[in-house]
């Protein structure tokens, strides 16, 4: 699987013979997905959580849970935590004015517990990096498989935006 960041809250995985697009609109192969519920499309089994003004998804590509946060603005509640599940790559919004912050921000890892975390939104992430001690710059994408997820420690993922 490679992953892009395209900037702000969007980024295109290709898997296969799939293209899948992240953003306020969430895609594969060009189908939108219309919000909240279950969905099947490609062999992929998406799912749509409401957050009251936000839709979290959550698949599995690859054999790897995914979960994009979209434009989370608060913690996770507990039902939000459960909806969500296991998560192996998680895509937290993080730092601007209508997202979590790196207090919050934390706090949902550690809900959350995803082996791979990708910030997007950000403008700064001076504070989030000495909070999770990451000291690695920045790549242009990732390729990853589900043998390279870290067994044990957490992996934060910075992706330079690609036009």
């Amino acid at each position: 699987m490679n992953i892009r960041y395209l900037g702000g809250d969007k980024f295109e995985i290709k898997s296969k013979d799939l293209t899948i697009n992240l953003s306020d609109k969430v895609s594969i192969n060009g189908f939108v997905f219309p919000g909240p519920g279950e969905y099947e499309k490609a062999g992929v089994i998406m799912s749509g959580i409401d957050d009251g003004s936000n839709t979290i998804y959550t698949m599995t590509v690859e054999d790897m849970d995914i979960c994009y946060l979209g434009h989370l603005a608060h913690d996770l509640s507990e039902d939000e935590g459960k909806q969500i599940g296991n998560v192996d790559i998680l895509f937290l919004p993080l730092g601007d004015s209508d997202t979590v912050q790196v207090k919050a921000a934390t706090k949902i890892i550690s809900k959350i517990d995803p082996k791979l975390v990708i910030p997007m939104l950000y403008t700064d992430l001076t504070e989030f990096k000495k909070s999770e001690g990451v000291t690695d710059g920045e790549t242009d994408q990732l390729k990853i498989r589900k043998t390279d997820l870290p067994e044990t420690e957490r992996e934060i993922v910075i992706l330079k935006a690609s036009l």
